[in-house]
């Protein structure tokens, strides 16, 4: 039997959850489609990074800067462009809408592809091709952190964005331990980060700061803080177990997007 991928477990598990909820089929469908996309274009990646002296890396960690600028990804700009087309494809149809191809060449798109790297975090929903931008980078960022991160020690980094690409987390996992482990919303890398505290805005007043427990057995969090209103999703990985896929959560845990979004965090 082959080994399955993260990705290849999550579509499988989205699989499992569709066939019990009908009511949120297309929604499922959507994440199912996405992820086989991105799932088989890292496996077209064949390029591999071109790698910095450890001594520099962990240099770069220590003083709170990510490992990957976005010159490093060595992204080949006619199949990026054919990746961005089919994931755009994918939300259009989702939506029901159709659209001729984008009229942007493929140097346009590499630099409006680097612009949205440098955003961190972008929340216009409605941009359907800034959308496709993102979704699209993330196999070369989840392949290139995959490469780039095994040879430093992320028990230096103390940020709250992700030390591989520096981007915002989306979710976090509490260790049998107790300890937070954040997920990055671009690349997927897990890194450690004290418990208490807002990993986007490093506030750590408690008077601005709560968690709302969720889900059966309680066994998720959501995290909101008041001094920049983020929120963040979270798994406590002592009631849930540790059998969590950390690309399918996020995406089972809609409801508590909606009510964040609701009390007007973001």
């Amino acid at each position: 039997m082959m080994h399955q991928t993260h990705r290849e477990k999550a579509i499988q598990r989205l699989e499992d959850v569709k066939n019990e909820d009908h009511a949120l089929t297309s929604y499922y469908q959507l994440y199912q489609d996405l992820l086989q996309i991105q799932e088989e274009a890292e496996l077209d990646i064949t390029t591999s990074l071109e790698m910095v002296d450890e001594v520099i890396l962990n240099e770069r960690l220590r003083s709170g800067l990510p490992q990957l600028p976005f010159d490093h990804l060595s992204i080949d700009e006619s199949s990026f462009r054919d990746l961005v087309q089919k994931i755009l494809d994918l939300l259009l149809a989702y939506q029901d809408e159709k659209v001729d191809k984008f009229p942007m060449d493929e140097e346009d798109l590499i630099t409006r592809a680097k612009e949205r790297f440098m955003l961190i975090q972008t929340t216009d929903n409605s941009d359907l091709l800034g959308l496709a931008i993102d979704q699209a980078l993330m196999p070369y960022l989840e392949h290139a952190a995959g490469q780039i991160m095994t040879h430093v020690d992320k028990s230096k980094w103390l940020q709250g964005n992700c030390p591989s690409c520096g981007g915002e987390p989306n979710f976090a996992c509490l260790d049998e331990d107790g300890s937070r482990t954040l997920v990055c919303s671009r690349c997927r890398y897990q890194w450690r980060y004290k418990r208490t505290g807002c990993p986007f805005c490093s506030n750590t007043d408690p008077k601005t700061l709560r968690y709302y427990p969720a889900g059966e057995k309680k066994a998720y969090r959501l995290y909101v803080c008041d001094a920049c209103k983020h929120y963040l999703k979270a798994i406590d990985q002592r009631i849930a177990g540790s059998d969590i896929n950390i690309i399918v959560e996020p995406i089972l845990t809609w409801s508590l997007d909606k009510a964040a979004r609701e009390k007007g965090y973001h």
